[in-house]
């Protein structure tokens, strides 16, 4: 059976949890800072690397059972790690790309592990 992404965690340098944010039942997430009226799902304002996330820098939305992510058009972009693959991969700017459990995101230099 598929493992459901349930969670997204920031991990720390050292692999450690950082903070834990809840997805289970939602069908869009936007990752970057809350700064004034905006309202973001995943705040990465007190992140390390806080200055190289947009304010708005990605979405995430569920769709028919995949969770998909998609850069918001971001100075800094978006890379991505599979699971099981060493390399990481640069995402295209507005192109959504499937995700699964087990694969880190790299915004900036923050890593948000998806795990169920």
């Amino acid at each position: 059976a598929k493992r459901k992404i349930r969670e997204l965690v920031l991990l720390s340098e050292e692999d450690t949890e950082l903070c834990v944010w809840d997805i289970y039942g939602k069908t869009a997430v936007v990752i970057g800072r809350d700064e004034r009226e905006n309202q973001v799902d995943i705040d990465l304002n007190t992140s390390s690397y806080a200055s190289m996330v947009e304010v708005e820098h990605a979405v995430m939305n569920f769709s028919s059972g995949n969770w998909y992510i998609e850069d918001l058009g971001s100075k800094n972009g978006i890379r991505i790690k599979k699971e099981g693959d060493k390399r990481i991969y640069q995402l295209s700017s507005n192109t959504p790309c499937k995700v699964d459990c087990g694969d880190i995101l790299y915004i900036g230099f923050n890593r948000l592990l998806l795990r169920d």
